[in-house]
């Protein structure tokens, strides 16, 4: 039985677990290749869509919107209220995993607000989380509890402690910001959020009749999560020690670092076609 099966939801004030990850995943780039790839997919609501995000303060495109959570929402969150909805800690002991704040709850409440259909900004808002939360999700290191989701596990790039991220700055090399960041912007090797998305998509026309969206379910997500947190567990932490260099024999070839980057963004923005367009009318 899938482990996220196992999820009890805890209807409490929400928290902010010192175990936590960061509140980042995929940096700025990533989260937009995946805005990018379903925007492809469902061109037509997304437009629909972009029209209420209009009302964000900032990031009010369908493609930018996808960051409003990290680059608005995070700076105006004092209390670190929504830091838990980024991310599910699943265990790697087989105990059952315990959700109370976290992205599992989130991602269906904001999808019960696009379904809801105000138009309103309390709209956009759900609509700019539940594009980013489907990002989140599939960054393998925010499904995984060991070391703060990798935030606490030391290594180095191609032998550099720092790697250039979408905004232009250094990101401080540990592993989850490895692939938070370093990955990505090596995939894009200087390429835009359209046009890498486009690369990554090739030929794929819509969402419709994929595979990638797995079994029919009312949660979905609970089975994509755990696809994620096994990838965290074979690619992510496999066969490196804390302190370790990331290059060639972990970032390149079949099954490797790069790779799975580039399949779990496709993922996530087919999955995003979906969602959205199942939930938005």
């Amino acid at each position: 039985m899938l482990k996220t099966l196992h999820v009890i939801t805890v209807a409490m004030a929400i928290g902010f677990s010192l175990n936590s990850p960061s509140a980042e995943a995929w940096g700025g780039l990533g989260h937009r290749v995946v805005a990018s790839i379903a925007m492809i997919l469902i061109p037509e609501k997304a437009g629909r869509m972009e029209a209420i995000l209009g009302q964000l303060e900032m990031d009010k495109t369908f493609i930018d919107a996808a960051s409003y959570p990290d680059e608005f929402i995070r700076n105006h969150d004092k209390t670190r209220q929504f830091a838990p909805w980024h991310f599910a800690d699943l265990r790697d002991d087989g105990q059952p995993f315990v959700c109370g704040e976290c992205l599992f709850m989130a991602l269906p409440q904001n999808l019960t607000t696009i379904r809801a259909g105000a138009g309103d900004k309390s709209e956009a808002v759900a609509i700019a989380w539940v594009i980013h939360l489907v990002g989140d999700l599939h960054q393998p290191l925010h499904m995984e509890e060991r070391l703060r989701g990798g935030n606490n596990f030391h290594v180095t790039y191609r032998g550099k402690k720092v790697c250039k991220n979408f905004s232009g700055g250094d990101a401080t090399v540990e592993l989850h910001s490895a692939w938070d960041d370093c990955l990505v912007e090596e995939l894009a090797n200087g390429r835009d959020p359209k046009t890498l998305a486009r690369a990554i998509l090739g030929n794929i026309a819509t969402y419709q009749g994929r595979s990638e969206i797995g079994a029919k379910s009312d949660q979905p997500w609970l089975a994509w999560g755990d696809e994620s947190h096994a990838l965290a567990t074979s690619v992510a932490f496999d066969s490196i020690k804390d302190g370790a260099d990331l290059g060639d024999d972990y970032i390149k070839g079949s099954g490797k670092a790069l790779d799975v980057v580039q399949h779990q963004l496709l993922l996530a923005g087919i999955r995003l076609a979906f969602l959205l367009d199942q939930n938005f009318k």
